[in-house]
């Protein structure tokens, strides 16, 4: 079963969300070095550009686990960003 997980985090201003941004470019580089796979979009809000919106696809509640753990550990920056950060997590039931 396919899990879904999309986060919204605002940051306090314009400059902390390129920060975010640009360390995540690397994501993907980093993902398959570790030899992990994720479907991930990472978007920045047209109308609030301090505003970042990730929605990541995971195989499984451990696939999910094991690749945030891997983000967590690259960098501590981001939690320091403090951003007000909400999260919905969701089980796929229809996809194409």
């Amino acid at each position: 079963m396919a899990i879904i997980r999309v986060t919204v985090r605002t940051f306090q201003n314009l400059e902390h969300a390129e920060l975010f941004l640009s360390i995540g470019a690397n994501t993907k580089d980093g993902l398959n070095k570790a030899s992990l796979d994720a479907k991930f979009t990472i978007s920045q809000s047209i109308s609030q550009p301090n505003q970042v919106v990730s929605v990541w696809e995971y195989k499984d509640k451990d696939h999910m686990n094991e690749v945030r753990k891997f983000l967590s550990a690259q960098s501590r920056l981001p939690n320091s960003l403090a951003p007000k950060e909400i999260a919905y997590e969701t089980k796929v039931i229809h996809s194409s």
